[in-house]
């Protein structure tokens, strides 16, 4: 007996430039996909509904402390 898999298959909006992002299987909050159309990182934000949110950028080279440099 052969059994498939139905892929779960979600589509919403690129927050960064509206185009179409097609996102397959499993997805989870949290997850992080690029945009195939502007090469924006988008972050789950939500999955009912869909919801993908521009990641935030990190500075790397920021100190921990935000108030540690101020002058």
């Amino acid at each position: 007996m052969e059994v498939s898999a139905r892929q779960r298959i979600a589509t919403t909006a690129c927050s960064a430039c509206g185009r179409e992002v097609r996102l397959t299987g499993r997805v989870m909050i949290g997850e992080v996909f690029g945009c195939g159309s502007c090469d924006a990182q988008l972050e789950v934000a939500s999955l009912d509904p869909l919801v993908l949110e521009p990641l935030a950028k990190v500075d790397e080279d920021r100190d921990e402390d935000p108030d540690a440099n101020a002058s």
